[in-house]
């Protein structure tokens, strides 16, 4: 029997090479199947790695700051003259959820860094990230000015300001970058399916607040030079895509079809009996087109059994058979204690 690992992390608590490792070892006690582990990602969290990992890609260390304004150890990876971005790295969601006070600063100054280090041709992989400001801050960080009602500029701006944006000057933004933005949902800039309104509340805005975002981002969008309101995916990690997209333009692509092109994906699941996937939490989100949806459509095409393994389930239904780390015998809480311990058990099951 062949087995396909094919998993996502687990947000905050395993990589995906971690959750690969402990569904083949979990298999492997169990039977003597044929197993093949791809770390994976759609986007968000790993992506970078595993395509840099692909590629033979190197990793260069900087200094960064995260959402809140901090200084923080950061990196990107390279290969060719490509720079792999995360924005998670510098502008990943973090246990506090402030979002109002939030920005994307970080990320540019990553962007920054590769473009000075000779890397122009930029993927940036979107997903994971702690703040709403419509990609201000990252704009902020590459050479935009945004101004207030006095003319005054606003020097890293963050959820709250966007509102306040009376002006904004792209003049002395960093010049020829060719990005490619790696994106898992389609979500647009604003509206009621925008950044604001699906995922402000994950990273901590109140119902008043959303108003305030997605009125801010309609602001900011106001002010860029290129109309960004139905481009699709322009809503992603906050709205950094679209507010890069509309200075640089570039080519918007589904991270987890980057990936899949790269690692022959559908050849692999074709050739397999059983595909197992997951995430830490399929939710509604998942089926917006996040990595457990799309194995198991790939599944469905090519009539293979899909397995999907994950901390939690809220509330969806994937694949031919779902397992969840956390159940009436295992609390939330010891699964996310002795993650290992607890994922390699329950892939025992996966056969079963």
């Amino acid at each position: 029997m062949k087995i396909l690992i094919v998993p996502d992390s687990y947000k905050g608590t395993l990589t995906s090479a971690e959750v690969c490792r402990c569904i083949k070892d979990g298999i492997l006690q169990t039977c003597d199947a044929e197993t093949t582990a791809l770390p994976f990602a759609d986007g968000g969290e790993g992506f970078a790695e595993c395509l840099s990992n692909i590629c033979n890609g190197e990793i260069l260390y900087t200094r960064c700051t995260d959402i809140y304004g901090k200084e923080r150890k950061g990196h990107i990876y390279t290969y060719d003259k490509t720079a792999v971005i995360e924005c998670a790295i510098a502008s990943g969601l973090q246990y506090r959820k402030d979002v109002m006070n939030a920005t994307s600063y970080g990320t540019g100054e990553l962007i920054n860094y590769a473009v000075s280090k000779g890397f122009n041709n930029i993927i940036l992989g979107l997903g994971g990230s702690g703040c709403c400001d419509g990609g201000a801050g990252a704009l902020t960080a590459l050479g935009a000015k945004f101004k207030n009602i006095y003319g005054e500029i606003i020097r890293r701006p963050t959820g709250k300001d966007l509102e306040n944006i009376y002006g904004a000057d792209f003049r002395n933004s960093v010049k020829h970058i060719s990005f490619t933005y790696a994106c898992d949902v389609d979500n647009p800039y604003f509206g009621k399916n925008g950044a604001a309104y699906v995922f402000a509340k994950q990273k901590g805005a109140s119902d008043s607040e959303i108003i305030q975002l997605d009125n801010g981002l309609k602001r900011i969008n106001a002010f860029l030079p290129t109309d960004i309101g139905k481009v699709k995916g322009a809503g992603a990690a906050g709205g950094i895509c679209g507010g890069l997209y509309a200075v640089y333009g570039g080519s918007i692509k589904s991270g987890f079809e980057l990936l899949a092109e790269a690692y022959d994906l559908e050849e692999k699941i074709r050739s397999a009996d059983v595909v197992v996937t997951g995430e830490g939490k399929p939710d509604k989100h998942t089926l917006m087109g996040k990595l457990p949806y799309k194995i198991s459509l790939l599944c469905k095409k090519y009539n293979k059994k899909c397995v999907v393994i994950s901390g939690i389930i809220d509330g969806v239904q994937l694949g031919d058979k779902m397992i969840s780390l956390a159940d009436q015998d295992i609390s939330v809480n010891e699964a996310m204690e002795n993650p290992v311990k607890v994922l390699t058990n329950k892939a025992k099951f996966i056969l079963q």
